[in-house]
């Protein structure tokens, strides 16, 4: 009765536990306990204000601060305990026990051996034992069972591998985003000035009656629009540094000054063909690699099933103490036993039936290899596309770097050009914007260019596995 109480009271009190309806929401008992506010883990490299850090130092502090690489660092920890606990499966077992206990029986005895019908015995005990089991041959499903957490453990250290690479893919790429976002805001300062330039020149031309109002209000909406624009690559030059700060696993409050590419030299022409990079992808990328243990730990799980068709050889012993006494009513005194106990036994264990367990695990095995497979294939295939593209995509950066700095030369010449005819009254306003519009956007090119290939060499060397 005390229960149904205590069970019922429960049950009652499961409403408060919820929201009272689907229409508001659940309000927290306790939110205090839940809070995410984020602890102090140690060890977090301390980042060095007003110094300007170089792409290494940067990915350095990534792999040490990420939390991405000590998850993948757990995992490979788990599967190398996965390896321990498979090899402990198959290790003789040893264990100790010990039993003490009291017990009063009551018997039915004949009349003609005792007048009243029954005798009384009580019983004391205490048995200690040493027991020890051990399976000795199962026709290869021991060495099958450890192969498939030794493919479980190297796959997951190929998966850490992939993860570092990932990472340092993510902070090089933002890197040069940084860089190109920062070079915008640089082309649009530029671009302000250029347009105060014209419209103070437009304005001079208007006082000496050259120019009309239209003229200068046009080269004032110009200077605007530059202001404006400028605003805009400050605003892209935050988020390219919090994309940063995200790759790189730090808090988005950290202050990181980041060095520009200026003196970098350019990435070299690529001289191999496409299918040496798909090769060297295809013999050392971790990601497929870790593919290619799980087909092999797939393998060794349809060796442990087809083990399962077949005797297992177990061998066991045990050793133990005797220790009691019995007494019987009617028989004055104790008999009291302290002696040994001992016996070992092998056996062959063969399930004859097991409503078709076996036979379905096969098969669920041999299903998972396919699959294993067929999902080494697909990721091959990708890693194949990703490099081709990601060498093309290098040709055409070194192609599109080379236009970009025959236009801006050009573009520098046709601005100075068309700003001091304009002053001298031969060209026309609208030459003078659409000089500065070329400018602006061959200023761009070269600054989106260049760190455009650095990013594609970086994007070629994470799809071939150098990077």
């Amino acid at each position: 009765m005390t229960a149904a109480v205590a069970t019922s009271g429960y049950a009652g009190s499961r409403d408060a536990m919820i929201a009272p309806g689907p229409e508001r929401p659940w309000l927290v008992p306790d939110s205090s306990r839940y809070s995410a506010v984020r602890g102090d883990r140690g060890g977090e490299p301390a980042i060095e204000p007003g110094k300007a850090y170089e792409l290494a130092e940067l990915i350095d502090i990534a792999q040490r601060t990420n939390p991405e690489t000590r998850i993948a660092w757990e995992h490979a920890r788990e599967a190398a305990l996965g390896v321990g606990i498979a090899a402990s499966a198959y290790a003789p077992v040893l264990a100790a026990k010990a039993t003490a206990g009291f017990q009063h029986v009551s018997s039915p005895l004949p009349s003609t051996i005792k007048p009243d019908g029954h005798f009384v015995a009580d019983t004391e005990a205490f048995l200690p034992a040493l027991t020890l089991k051990w399976l000795l041959f199962d026709f290869g499903g021991k060495e099958a069972t450890l192969d498939a957490a030794q493919q479980a453990l190297a796959g997951a250290n190929f998966g850490f591998n992939a993860t570092h690479q990932r990472i340092v893919f993510d902070v090089t790429r933002t890197y040069y985003a940084v860089n190109t976002v920062r070079g915008r805001v640089e082309v649009a300062r530029a671009s302000l000035a250029l347009a105060q330039t014209l419209q103070d020149a437009a304005e001079s031309r208007r006082g000496r009656g050259l120019a009309t109002l239209p003229e200068v209000l046009q080269a004032r909406e110009q200077s605007a629009r530059a202001a404006y624009d400028l605003q805009e690559s400050l605003a892209a030059e935050t988020d390219a540094r919090m994309a940063l700060l995200e790759a790189m696993g730090v808090r988005p409050t950290t202050a990181v000054s980041v060095a520009s590419l200026a003196g970098r030299a350019l990435p070299a022409a690529v001289e191999d063909a496409a299918e040496r990079f798909v090769e060297r992808a295809l013999a050392q990328r971790p990601d497929l690699m870790s593919r290619v243990a799980g087909v092999r730990a797939r393998e060794a799980d349809i060796r442990k099933a087809e083990a399962d068709f077949w005797p297992r050889i177990v061998v066991a012993g045990d050793l133990g103490q005797n220790i009691g006494r019995v007494r019987t009513e009617g028989i004055g005194g104790w008999s009291s036993i302290n002696e040994p106990a001992y016996g070992a036994a092998i056996s062959i264990e063969l399930p004859i039936f097991d409503g078709g367990l076996r036979r379905d695990r096969l098969g669920v095995a041999r299903s998972q290899r396919r699959v294993a497979e067929e999902e080494l294939e697909r990721a091959r295939d990708q890693a194949a596309r990703q490099v081709v593209k990601a060498y093309e995509d290098l040709k055409v950066a070194l192609t599109r770097r080379d236009a970009a700095v025959a236009l801006l030369a050009a573009a520098e010449k046709s601005h100075d050009a068309a700003i001091d005819s304009y002053r001298n009254g031969v060209a026309t306003f609208i030459d003078v914007t659409n000089a500065q519009t070329a400018l602006t956007r061959a200023r761009t090119a070269d600054i989106e260019t260049r760190s455009g290939l650095f990013t594609a060499a970086a994007a070629l060397a994470f799809s071939t596995g150098d990077l």
